[in-house]
């Protein structure tokens, strides 16, 4: 086990600085395939240091023969390239792919290790905030304005600071404070994200009870507050560009038109790389065509820069309600597993992955790109915690 500890530490510093914090600067755009076949071929060839729980191998063979279907079933419906399917089959199946490796492997990591990877982190972090604020070209390529990847390299810091090192109330205001340095990005979807990770962090003393009225109450509190401070842009996006009549924009019509698609292709979807992915942009699915989206400024095949900005309307799309009852299905499990966890700092990192996957997608597809695997690593390890605790 001390060897899958000492590997993932590299894979975690190497994975960091090059697929999150500076990507731009790196430019490679399959960094993260690469890394990703790293881990897997580790694995492979470590296959008898995996935990083997059968409920966990079960998972992940119903997982595989599901994408494999649907990958069989996207060349059946044939209404995009082989290529585009391809390239979206790879793409839906990463983030799932580091999870369950990392669910599998189970890193262990010493205090030596810890304190590497906080490092790294840290260092990434500043450096890229520093160069965001003197030089944000650089880094960036939107000139200063606004950087969803600094809001991300913050959030991964401020969660892995809270769980590899000691949990006291000073370091939970350091990650706080590496939280807020975080607004520097512009991001509204990030004011909200960090009113969550404040809210976990110094409120959530216990398991929350999914049962309870106080529950509901306490999230309907949380909700308006985050609503509060980010309701400029969710307003232009998710109410005023719903309305009949709107002045068309991509993101609100990739959501209508990606339910209108989930009706037509009922109940299994348009398939793999046809709506609302970076493959269907490559190769401009012809969806965008059929549902007079290719005059759309950002959907258009000259310039589809928002085609992919999205997340959820890919899993209702694509996959239709077939594919949204799995993907509920698998989240339903996770926050199952996440109720197990016996130490609360690993709880509530385990609750933060999971609502800024949950947040951070509504306006973004960081779910199936490099920058949404920090997200995938973190949960796994957290749903691991009581492994290391039974081995301590």
């Amino acid at each position: 086990m001390k060897a899958i500890a000492k590997f993932y530490t590299y894979f975690w510093i190497i994975y960091f600085p090059v697929c999150i914090a500076f990507t731009y600067v790196v430019n490679f755009d399959y960094s993260d395939e690469v890394l990703t076949v790293l881990l897997l071929l580790y694995a492979i060839n470590h296959k008898n240091l995996l935990q083997r729980a059968q409920k966990r191998v079960d998972e992940i063979k119903i997982y595989i023969l599901f994408m494999l279907c649907y990958l069989a079933y996207s060349f059946m419906v044939d209404i995009t390239t082989p290529r585009g399917i391809w390239l979206d089959f790879l793409q839906q199946i990463r983030p799932y792919a580091v999870f369950y490796l990392t669910w599998m492997m189970a890193p262990k990591f010493n205090n030596k290790q810890k304190k590497q990877i906080v490092a790294v982190m840290l260092l990434s972090f500043f450096g890229y905030l520093t160069a965001f604020m003197v030089k944000p070209e650089l880094v960036s390529p939107y000139e200063g304005e606004e950087s969803a990847a600094l809001g991300q390299i913050a959030l991964c810091c401020g969660m892995i600071y809270l769980l590899f090192t000691e949990h006291s109330a000073k370091n939970k205001y350091i990650a706080i404070i590496i939280m807020l340095l975080g607004l520097a990005s512009g991001k509204s979807k990030y004011i909200g994200e960090c009113i969550a990770f404040i809210s976990l962090v110094l409120f959530v003393k216990d398991k929350i009870k999914l049962d309870s009225l106080a529950t509901y109450l306490k999230v309907g509190a949380l909700a308006s507050v985050i609503l509060f401070f980010t309701w400029t842009k969710f307003n232009v996006y998710y109410v005023e560009g719903f309305k009949e009549g709107a002045k068309d924009m991509a993101r609100p019509l990739t959501y209508t038109t990606g339910l209108q698609i989930m009706q037509d292709y009922f109940p299994f979807g348009s398939g793999l790389g046809t709506f609302g992915c970076a493959a269907a942009a490559k190769e401009y699915s012809p969806l965008y065509k059929e549902y007079h989206l290719d005059n759309i400024w950002g959907l258009d095949k000259e310039n589809p820069m928002f085609l992919a900005d999205t997340f959820y309307p890919i899993v209702y799309s694509e996959f239709g309600i077939i594919g949204v009852f799995f993907f509920l299905v698998f989240w339903k499990r996770r926050l199952n597993e996440a109720n197990t966890i016996i130490d609360t700092t690993y709880y509530r990192i385990a609750l933060m992955c999971i609502l800024a996957l949950a947040l951070e997608n509504t306006a973004d597809s960081s779910y199936v790109s490099g920058k949404g695997m920090a997200y995938f690593m973190i949960l796994a390890v957290c749903l691991n915690s009581n492994l290391y605790l039974k081995k301590e």
